[in-house]
């Protein structure tokens, strides 16, 4: 198996830590950057097989999977590109920019037949898995909170609306309203009222959504960069008839190679242990799983298109 790691700066730096946790001897991982210094220093500290400079030499190589860690905007033509040569792709957060975008790479998907697998994370994480075993136990859910605020002053791509295709809420946010829909599951309504405050993007850096769930229960997800010394508080509240399943923030240890990204859970007030785990191996692990053994990829591409237009909806309808 031949792995092509694209984008060796940022979040690519965990994406082959995770790798390299897998220990594996049959796996080739591959680097590249525009950079070539910065592509070479990629392939000395992750002991890489080789690197390339050029996309158009990823695309024309022998690599079995693209993993592309790119700006928003080149999701779709990057994946579709690789797609077309017959490439597996597994494809960081969010999936595109916008549904068009993101149906045409399920499609292409489709039409080549590769796997495509969005890489989030959140997804893996056993706080959420547990939760949703939890909660069969709350009776009538009334209330989801899903919350992350702190400061930040991205640079880069990640200052132009255009790039992004929005603002903090379709980037950082979406793994929360991943973590929201996984727990409350379908909606009706979803609205919303983002606004800039101090981060110094061009899009919003503070959004705050409210659901309408099917099954009864309203859920609130709040995002921010634009939030200095902000509390440590739980990352997700569940309350129902029966109780409570709430994130232990106390317990949380996010460190620079992602373990678990929520802490343990409280169920009722009392502690619930949970495996420690680094929840980007387990994604990367099981799509190439999927693609050794030709089975469906751990994290269907619908959830990831389904976040999007969750996105998209808070984005595009205020809340009276």
């Amino acid at each position: 198996m031949r792995i092509a790691v694209v984008g060796c700066s940022g979040f690519g730096n965990v994406h082959l830590n995770a790798l390299r946790e897998l220990n594996r001897d049959d796996l080739e991982v591959y680097v590249f950057s525009r950079s070539r210094e910065r592509a070479e220093e990629c392939v000395k500290r992750y002991s890489a097989s080789g690197y390339f400079t050029n996309y158009d030499d990823v695309i024309k190589s022998n690599v079995d999977v693209v993993d592309l860690i790119v700006s928003h905007d080149m999701h779709a033509p990057m994946a579709i590109k690789a797609m077309e040569a017959g490439k597996h792709v597994v494809l960081e957060k969010p999936i595109a920019r916008t549904i068009d975008e993101a149906n045409a790479i399920i499609e292409a998907s489709r039409r080549f037949k590769v796997k495509f697998m969005v890489a989030e994370n959140f997804y893996f994480d056993p706080a959420v898995q547990r939760t949703i075993e939890l909660i069969k136990e709350l009776g009538q859910v009334h209330t989801i909170i899903v919350r992350s605020t702190h400061y930040g002053k991205p640079s880069g791509w990640r200052r132009i609306k255009e790039l992004m295709g929005g603002g903090a809420f379709i980037d950082g946010g979406i793994h929360f309203v991943d973590t929201l829909l996984n727990i409350g599951g379908e909606y009706n309504h979803a609205c919303g009222l983002s606004y800039r405050t101090i981060s110094g993007i061009e899009g919003e850096d503070t959004t705050i959504g409210l659901f309408t769930f099917k099954n009864g229960a309203r859920g609130l997800v709040m995002y921010s960069w634009g939030m200095m010394h902000s509390p440590n508080v739980p990352s997700f509240e569940v309350y129902g008839e029966n109780g409570s399943v709430i994130e232990d923030a106390y317990s949380r240890r996010i460190n620079a190679t992602y373990g678990r990204v929520y802490g343990d859970l409280l169920f009722n007030g009392k502690s619930v242990s949970l495996p420690k785990v680094n929840v980007v191996k387990l994604e990367l692990e099981g799509f190439i799983k999927a693609v050794e053994k030709d089975k469906p990829v751990p994290m269907p591409p619908e959830l990831a298109l389904r976040d999007l237009k969750a996105v998209l909806d808070v984005y595009g309808n205020t809340c009276n």
